[in-house]
């Protein structure tokens, strides 16, 4: 009987996991690096089984299933993330970024105004810091032009093209992905007619280094 208990003690030991939810992450980055997603979820899905609450495993599945275009898995985790962090700018940009990739335009303007939020607003906002005294949440913040940018994108595609236009106008002046925002701006001018100022548009797209832009060149203002 002795000999018995000391087998199902080793076993019970056996195949107990001990490792934390943050190994798991750890290992799951380390696959991050090679290209290894389908891998390095599999490490995910145990970090999170360890603590469903592991806001930093959440994010990298997330941004996994992104890369294996497995978009409404995405989404599925950036909600979760939501759930536990209501002011999670990351979350709501990255689940507005699948979102527009499913054609779900409306879904995601939405996402992205409610990143916007988080920064306290669209005209008087926030970029958070790291702050070693307070937990601001500061790793989860992101810049106000990259959410307008995403924003503008998604506004072209349900025809709000002057909203877009702000948008992309914000991006340039904030320095931020300049030869997509003049290329971008060079659409919105062909969809009022306005050819002239689109192909200076494109024109700076072009000289930016935008790969798209030659095309629309040749196409709208060779003549």
């Amino acid at each position: 009987m002795r000999a018995i208990t000391y087998i199902l003690i080793i076993l019970t030991l056996v195949s107990c996991d001990f490792k934390s939810s943050e190994y798991y992450n750890g290992e799951a980055q380390k696959l991050e690096k090679e290209g290894k997603y389908k891998e390095a979820i599999s490490f995910l899905d145990k970090a999170i089984e360890k603590d469903p609450q592991n806001i930093y495993a959440l994010i990298n599945r997330g941004v996994d299933k992104s890369i294996l275009e497995d978009y409404k898995g995405a989404i599925e985790d950036y909600s979760k993330i939501i759930e536990i962090d209501p002011d999670n700018a990351l979350a709501y940009l990255n689940r507005g970024k699948n979102k527009k990739r499913l054609d779900d335009y409306h879904g995601a303007i939405d996402d992205f105004e409610k990143a916007i939020k988080t920064k306290g607003g669209e005209l008087i906002y926030i970029d958070k810091v790291d702050n070693s005294l307070i937990d601001n949440g500061f790793e989860f913040d992101v810049g106000m032009e990259e959410i307008r940018f995403e924003r503008g994108i998604a506004r072209y595609n349900i025809d709000s093209v002057r909203l877009a236009f702000d948008d992309f106008k914000f991006c340039l002046q904030a320095n931020y992905e300049k030869p997509a925002c003049h290329y971008w701006i060079g659409l919105i001018y062909l969809a009022y007619n306005m050819n002239d100022e689109a192909c200076k548009a494109f024109e700076n797209s072009e000289k930016l280094g935008d790969p798209d832009a030659k095309e629309m060149i040749e196409k709208y203002c060779k003549k």
